[in-house]
């Protein structure tokens, strides 16, 4: 019916061109923006716990755009005769269905929700004369802004060098979008910024769906005439990996600019767990092991070694060994599990290798205390599992780290040494410390030849008769009983000594 009254319009109009029109076509009327209404106009009114309804209202002329402004007059329908989505309770779907037949209301979601806060939004805007691909079998596509106020970079399709010639020219743009990586998508919405520059028919002809991999796309969406915008929750359809909204007129329809909204999720992997560090247990290596992320799409995962990344992991890596950690430090690890949606959280743990043990501390070496040798005493470290001990840069002892202590009985009396005391473990070795001893002479070793005998007998009678004028050091063997004289007490002690030797 429609389209008898548009061939008798378009004739009546031809016929009038043709008696009336000058030879020169009119100016253009300039059109002015009129800001739209909201999808969401209604859900200001309606209760957080009642129900929400996405509806499609197609308001192809006056009287239908009439009917339901009236029903619902906190609509906003601010646009004119078109398809307008709109969020509304059960109560307000009734009273559309009460005036309006189902041919023009779509129920799109019965149970819709309002994109969550928590969702990622990702905004694309391309100009009108940012196509993708334009079709025409008529050459119908002009890249123009004609009619429409103030706006720039435009593409204006259906239209003809003879502006008056009545007959309908069709054409088609399309626009690519490539949303980022996603797990989910919430909702995608497409808000179409153009108006028709026909004055013309006086209802639309312009039509917006979306494409799919096959180049087929729908008219889903019929815009606006006027210089507006025209927002729709579009169905997710996808060509390849692209959304793609594609508009057709042929009522020198121009389009200013597109922009599509993208709602989606994309969340973090949850962080690895467990990591463990080995603490000294390896003189070269610290060796890592950890729990995998629970996560299934986790790409990689990241090694740092005190906030420097050593390592880049595949997914299903839970064990590193790293050879770069420096002896003597502790280093801090961490780990964190990427995904094509970002990093998780990092999990720590500190680490370090196994050192060569530091060297011993209090070396002594005893002076003269003892006549049977020299004995060596240190303080033990704690990574220390053998001590070397040295006498004049010679090797001359091992003992285990539980002992201190090490007594050279070898040592010539009266002679100076050096010794020196060297931790040891199996990543190496510590430097020396050092100290001089020395062991004195035996009691009663008056002649100092090592050995008490007759022949020192000898001697220290003749001390006593004062035939032989004694040293010091002779004069304090000769002394046994450490009494500050050299008599026949000592005799006694000294013959004792030998008989028992």
């Amino acid at each position: 019916m429609w389209r008898t009254e548009k061939c008798i319009t378009l004739t009546l109009f031809t016929i009038a061109l043709l008696l009336g029109q000058a030879a020169e076509p009119p100016e253009v009327t300039m059109k002015e923006f009129q800001p739209a209404g909201r999808i969401e106009a209604l859900v200001e009114d309606i209760s957080e716990n009642e129900k929400l309804v996405l509806v499609q209202l197609d308001l192809k002329n006056d009287s239908l755009f009439q009917l339901a402004s009236t029903a619902v007059p906190s609509m906003e329908l601010y646009s004119g005769p078109a398809s307008y989505h709109r969020i509304m309770s059960p109560l307000h779907l009734t009273l559309l269905q009460n005036v309006i037949t189902t041919e023009f209301i779509k129920i799109l979601n019965a149970d819709y929700h309002l994109p969550t806060a928590s969702r990622e939004v990702w905004v694309d805007f391309k100009q009108g004369s940012e196509t993708m691909g334009t079709w025409s079998d008529d050459d119908a596509i002009e890249y123009t802004c004609a009619c429409l106020s103030g706006a720039s970079d435009c593409v204006k399709l259906g239209w003809d060098d003879s502006w008056w010639n009545p007959l309908d020219y069709w054409g088609e743009a399309w626009y690519g979008y490539s949303p980022p990586f996603h797990q989910s998508v919430e909702e995608v919405r497409i808000t179409v910024r153009g108006g028709q520059c026909d004055d013309l028919p006086l209802w639309s002809e312009t039509y917006m769906g979306m494409m799919d991999s096959n180049g087929n796309w729908s008219h889903d969406y019929e815009l606006s005439i006027n210089y507006t915008d025209n927002e729709y929750i579009v169905n997710q359809t996808w060509s390849n990996d692209m959304l793609i909204p594609r508009i057709g007129s042929e009522d020198n329809y121009c389009i200013d600019h597109i922009r599509l909204q993208f709602f989606y999720s994309c969340e973090e992997p949850e962080n690895p767990t467990n990591l463990l560090a080995s603490d000294e247990e390896n003189c070269y290596t610290v060796n890592l092991n950890w729990s995998l992320s629970s996560n299934s799409d986790v790409t990689e995962q990241i090694l740092y070694r005190d906030d420097i990344v050593i390592a880049q992991l595949s997914p299903g890596d839970n064990s590193y060994e790293d050879w770069g950690a420096q002896s003597g430090m502790e280093h801090i690890y961490c780990i964190e599990a990427v995904n094509e949606c970002g990093t998780s959280q990092m999990t720590c743990n500190p680490g370090s290798v196994k050192s060569a043990p530091e060297s011993p501390v209090n070396v002594t070496a005893s002076d003269g205390e003892f006549y049977d040798g020299v004995v060596i005493s240190w303080s033990s470290t704690p990574s220390a599992e053998e001590f070397k001990i040295y006498r004049d840069d010679v090797w001359m002892g091992l003992v285990s780290s539980d002992f201190t202590q090490y007594t050279d009985v070898i040592a010539e009396s009266e002679v100076v040494y050096d010794y020196c005391v060297e931790s040891v473990n199996t990543c190496g070795s510590s430097d020396w410390k050092c100290d001089s001893g020395f062991s004195s002479l035996p009691p009663g070793d008056v002649n100092a030849d090592g050995m008490v005998d007759v022949l020192d007998l000898v001697v220290v009678v003749n001390i006593i008769i004062q035939t032989h004028i004694p040293t010091d050091d002779e004069f304090n063997a000769a002394d046994l009983n450490g009494d500050g004289m050299v008599d026949v007490l000592d005799i006694v002690q000294l013959v004792n000594q030998i008989l028992e030797n």
